[in-house]
């Protein structure tokens, strides 16, 4: 690879580098906005209730329908043995595989 393209790519991964770090820092800074509004907003003179008071809460969930039964009737044969095929090639010249006869 060519310096040119060596360098291209090294700018090229620093501008990466540099948008997403940018992006990340944004969403940072406008989430802490964003939280400390709402707590400004919520410490101007609002009183919260005492939640020692408060029992249990009881939910009430339906149970799961049973699954359907699925009863196999008829099974197929079992698979034979596949079928051997044989090859024969004959051979050209007068080698006979190596043999000393």
């Amino acid at each position: 690879m060519n310096s040119i393209h060596r360098l291209g790519v090294g700018i090229a991964a620093l501008v990466t580098v540099a948008t997403v770090a940018g992006a990340l820092f944004i969403q940072g800074y406008s989430t802490a906005q964003q939280a400390a509004v709402q707590a400004s907003s919520q410490s101007v003179g609002v009183s919260a209730p005492p939640s020692a008071t408060l029992g249990p809460e009881i939910v009430y969930v339906n149970p799961v329908p049973s699954p359907q039964v699925v009863n196999v009737t008829q099974t197929q044969p079992p698979a034979g043995p596949p079928p051997v095929i044989h090859v024969v090639v004959p051979s050209v010249g007068g080698d006979d595989g190596g043999a000393d006869n």
